[in-house]
């Protein structure tokens, strides 16, 4: 024995970086585009999700140290990674020291490139379509103070399980830590008209939640369906579970629970507004969106 531990019993090694994959995955931008398409039918592929989200990310640090201006051209960015989209992201090859005056905004530059990646506003696509104002306000100055680095967390940009964590933990980090206004404020800031009432009852279980605080809770507005929502997350299943013992005391076909994804995407069906309302809300509130996802 050297005091190290036999073989045995040694730990194992920790996983490390493969640097010849890391380069061999390589590539600019430009021609990137050429082999991997943005959408996968009306959603945006994970990879380009990471690499939007890198960008943004890299915007907002040159502004926060005054860099404002320069250019965004895609052969001077830089996508790899390694293998597997969770470890892509995006980088600017000619990183710049200082502000260009000369140059166009780097705002205005986001804008003409997620346009020319992801095409014009389309209004049968919410978040898309909320995604692309925000960059136009951003690039033609309406919104010089908008947080660049709030972008990176637009629902367009989530992932199917970031995109519930939005809802719920905004759902309990307001009842948690917030004041006892923000059902107010959410109410003045986020003015948006909801059937919530109509839209779920008759649905199965879902009307149990719904039933479960009733009207004078559920307010038929952006409000009532965040409420909703949020709670239905947390407590449809209970309902599912119940209504299973039920019909296996009757000795009559039970009822499966529901998935998380299947829950959630049930709910954006009824409530399309959803995720738009919940980001635009934590944005004017000021709250930083990766401390409550």
């Amino acid at each position: 024995m050297d005091g190290k531990g036999s073989a045995s019993g040694s730990v194992s090694a920790p996983r490390t970086l493969n640097f010849n994959t890391i380069f061999k995955n390589r590539l600019t931008l430009n021609k990137f585009l050429e082999t991997k398409n943005p959408f996968d039918n009306d959603k945006i592929t994970p990879i380009y999700q990471r690499i939007f989200r890198s960008l943004i990310g890299a915007i907002s640090e040159l502004e926060s140290r005054g860099i404002t201006r320069g250019y965004l051209e895609p052969h001077q960015i830089m996508v790899g990674g390694g293998p597997y989209f969770e470890s892509m992201k995006a980088w600017l090859l000619n990183r710049p020291e200082e502000d260009n005056p000369t140059a166009p905004t780097y705002r205005e530059q986001f804008d003409s490139l997620v346009r020319m990646i992801l095409g014009e506003r389309d209004f049968s696509n919410l978040e898309l379509n909320h995604f692309l104002h925000i960059t136009a306000s951003a690039a033609s100055g309406r919104q010089s103070l908008f947080s660049c680095r709030q972008l990176q967390w637009h629902p367009l940009l989530l992932s199917s399980t970031e995109l519930r964590q939005l809802v719920y933990r905004l759902f309990i980090h307001l009842n948690r830590k917030g004041t006892s206004s923000w059902k107010e404020d959410f109410r003045q800031m986020i003015q948006r008209d909801v059937e919530v009432r109509d839209t779920v009852l008759g649905v199965d279980y879902f009307s149990d939640v719904y039933n479960l605080k009733g009207p004078q809770y559920f307010e038929e507005n952006a409000l009532g369906a965040f409420l909703y929502s949020a709670i239905a997350i947390s407590d449809l299943n209970d309902h599912v579970q119940k209504a299973f013992n039920q019909y296996m005391r009757n000795e009559e076909k039970g009822k499966k629970l529901m998935t998380m994804e299947q829950i959630f995407d049930r709910l954006i069906s009824f409530f399309p507004h959803l995720l738009i309302d919940v980001y635009d809300f934590l944005v004017k509130k000021g709250l930083p969106i990766d401390n409550v996802i």
